[in-house]
């Protein structure tokens, strides 16, 4: 079983909200949307998706996932980053596909590339994956070997890859033991130099630095809640993309 930690993640956090460093700042002014660098960018690159960024050429972003990504309605991540990374770049034809399932493990969403990812022949896939897995007890060497197969994978098809770890939400790490599973996850992408959006640490400043409140929301804000958070996400990501692709 893996047993690598991501130690930085405390440490981080603390410094980010006790000693602000600079920070992203948020595309549609909403402050809570602002995050530190440390939080978003990550080492591997993504030089193909550059090369089009720097061309002009179209891109074609397809986003696997759950639930989280499949979104509620018109609320989800993926149609916020098209928003962002069209604003960031109004001279190029950005196209952000959704394949978001919900209920789906990692082996059951790499069953799913042929269709849903190669057909569309992206610029950028997004792996958004672990949750399932955590909430099923799945065998986490097997969730591992399963992610390394499945970038192997994209690679053969020249698909690059950016994954996307877990949400974060204190009322369900309570109950959900997530840590094997994102230790696998961050493990994995670094042995196999994948750019990882660790959406979980984000998660994580915003509701300790008071930005969003996942636990205590009315039922009749709920809504209002996941299209705000989801822009916030849309937006960082858009700023990881574009790190990834300097």
């Amino acid at each position: 079983m893996y047993i690598f930690t991501r130690v930085f993640a405390p440490a981080l956090l603390a410094a980010a909200i006790f000693l602000p460093p600079p920070a992203l700042a948020a595309g549609n002014s909403d402050p809570r949307c602002n995050a530190p660098r440390e939080l978003i960018e990550d080492e591997p690159q993504l030089p193909t998706l550059a090369k089009q960024f720097k061309e002009q050429r179209p891109i074609n972003i397809v986003v696997i996932g759950g639930a989280s990504t499949a979104g509620n309605g018109e609320a989800s991540y993926p149609l916020f980053l098209e928003t962002a990374l069209r604003q960031h770049h109004p001279d190029i034809q950005i196209n952000v596909l959704n394949r978001g399932v919900s209920g789906q493990t990692t082996e059951q969403m790499t069953a799913r590339f042929p269709k849903d990812v190669y057909a569309n022949t992206p610029s950028l896939m997004i792996w958004e994956t672990g949750t399932v897995d955590a909430v099923r007890s799945e065998n986490t060497d097997d969730f591992a070997t399963t992610l390394t197969e499945g970038i192997a994978a994209l690679r053969a098809h020249d698909v690059p890859v950016m994954m996307i770890d877990m949400q974060y939400n204190s009322s369900t790490v309570s109950v959900i033991n997530f840590e094997p599973y994102l230790n696998a996850l961050h493990q994995t992408a670094q042995l196999q130099d994948v750019f990882l959006f660790g959406r979980f640490d984000l998660m994580k400043y915003w509701s300790e630095a008071g930005s969003f409140d996942f636990i205590n929301v009315p039922r009749e804000k709920r809504n209002t809640l996941a299209r705000d958070f989801y822009e916030c996400l849309g937006e960082r990501l858009a700023d990881a993309i574009d790190y990834a692709a300097r």
